[in-house]
């Protein structure tokens, strides 16, 4: 699709207005499509990919991307024992390197922990073939060396894709996890208009969107969480793990839908 996009300009010479209309006739479409299976996060056509989970009873499963963090992630880790909640933390391979403990310690109060890229390259979906197996083999190394866990799913940086991932992934025995929420606590939204994003939109199966380490800091998302999870409680749903056969599975079971 790429390849069509550029070799539409090839229309453009000799240049006139007739050419013009006609490059951009076949232009115009191909780039809206390209960047579709490039950054919507849901679409299954470069990579098959998990954004629920289902079970027989309502259910959620809260997931964290971006860290650890320091300061951030221990409180948040706390927030959740007190609460009973597990999550899925997807960590960057470099921060899980830099502070090991913090991975140890999530794994260890029953979180699961999966590959988010080495790096997080904010240009994801364009680079080379070498760079994209070290960004996803030196995550899962990290992880493994953090808290001896095999990673089985991963999520790229801001939902991108890449014409490789599918292939890729499947080589490595990775499951790719999308969401059905994003909260964009990342935008620095308040609390009340966190907490009015998830519960006006959730519905049972939900893979929730959220962020344990922002520039900005994640206050408001510190906030919100508590009140979110005391209202879904009340609504009846329960907090699971992304991974189907996660040795801290609840009875809630997560399966592609």
């Amino acid at each position: 699709m790429l390849s069509l996009t550029q070799t539409s300009l090839l229309l453009l010479y000799p240049f006139t207005l007739h050419s013009f209309f006609r490059a951009a006739a076949i232009y115009t479409p191909a780039t809206l499509l390209s960047l579709y299976l490039l950054f919507h996060p849901r679409n299954r056509w470069l990579v098959d990919n998990r954004s629920r989970v289902r079970s027989a009873h309502p259910c959620v499963a809260l997931t964290f991307d971006d860290g650890p963090d320091p300061v951030s992630t221990p409180m948040l880790l706390d927030l959740l024992r007190q609460k009973g909640v597990h999550a899925t933390f997807f960590v960057v391979g470099q921060r899980a390197e830099s502070y090991p403990e913090v991975v140890r310690k999530a794994q260890a109060e029953g979180h699961l922990i999966e590959n988010h890229t080495w790096s997080h390259p904010p240009l994801f979906c364009f680079l080379l073939p070498s760079r994209l197996r070290a960004e996803i083999d030196r995550c899962h190394a990290a992880i493994l060396k953090a808290c001896g866990h095999q990673s089985r799913f991963f999520r790229s940086p801001v939902g991108l894709r890449h014409p490789l991932l599918r292939p890729y992934l499947r080589s490595r025995g990775l499951e790719y996890i999308s969401w059905r929420i994003r909260t964009c606590d990342t935008l620095g939204l308040k609390s009340p208009a966190l907490v009015d994003r998830i519960l006006k939109r959730v519905v049972s199966g939900d893979i929730i969107l959220l962020h344990d380490h922002q520039a900005g800091g994640v206050d408001g998302m510190l906030d919100a969480l508590p009140r979110v999870i005391d209202e879904l409680r009340r609504r009846g749903f329960d907090f699971v793990l992304v991974g189907p056969d996660s040795q801290r599975e609840s009875a809630c079971q997560a399966a592609v839908l």
